[in-house]
């Protein structure tokens, strides 16, 4: 008992010699049961944390130039809309009328008295038209559908043409000579108009049509 009482006592001492050579940093030997060797080092002092660097501030965008800091803003100038005018519609082109040929008539059947003060002369544009009784009934049958105005001047005459399709219909007429006298040309044009139909072409003509000058004069007896 008194041995454990002394080993308590040893080692309590033991301690506290040791705190007190841990404060100077030397070494201690502390006696003991069992040889201990300690070695107290006084511990570096720790940096402190640097601080963290402040983000930088954000740039300021740049404010837009304006007039009053003395540059100059072109504006754009809106165009007016061109006003849509109502379209018109183009008036029709007049037809055209039949222009008759260049080539120089070819007189079949000369004037020849008709009755009434009226004389007809026939032409054609072909040469080689040989069929008079042909011609012969066209200016019966024109003839009859011919009233010229009364009291004109003898002699007063006027050239109408058309063209005689094969089965004898009558296209186109127009005054190719004029007399001078309004009323008298469209009483010959008017003969033709109003006939529309003559005698189909013979059959020993080969052309499918035939053109044909009429001559209309007054006699005045």
């Amino acid at each position: 008992m008194r041995s454990a009482v002394t080993g308590s006592a040893v080692v309590h001492a033991g301690l506290t010699v040791a705190v007190l050579l841990w404060r100077s940093g030397t070494t201690v030997l502390v006696p003991g049961p069992d040889v201990v060797q300690v070695s107290l080092v006084e511990a570096p002092p720790t940096a402190a944390p640097a601080a963290p660097t402040p983000p930088a501030p954000a740039a300021k965008p740049a404010p837009a130039p304006t007039e009053d800091t003395g540059v100059r803003i072109e504006k754009q100038k809106q165009k007016p809309k061109p006003v849509e005018k109502p379209s018109e519609e183009a008036p029709a082109p007049p037809a055209a009328k039949p222009v008759p040929p260049t080539t120089a008539p070819v007189v079949a059947l000369p004037y020849a008295d008709m009755g009434g003060g009226m004389r007809g002369q026939v032409a054609v544009d072909a040469n080689n038209f040989e069929f008079a009784y042909y011609l012969q009934q066209v200016r019966v049958l024109i003839a009859r559908n011919w009233a010229p105005q009364p009291g004109l001047p003898p002699g007063t005459h006027a050239d109408v043409y058309f063209r005689v399709s094969r089965d004898g219909s009558i296209t186109a007429p127009v005054v190719e000579r004029s007399s001078g006298n309004e009323f008298f040309d469209q009483s010959a044009q008017r003969a033709v108009i109003v006939t529309g139909h003559l005698p189909p072409l013979p059959f020993g003509w080969s052309g499918s049509d035939l053109g044909i000058h009429f001559g209309f004069e007054y006699t005045g007896s």
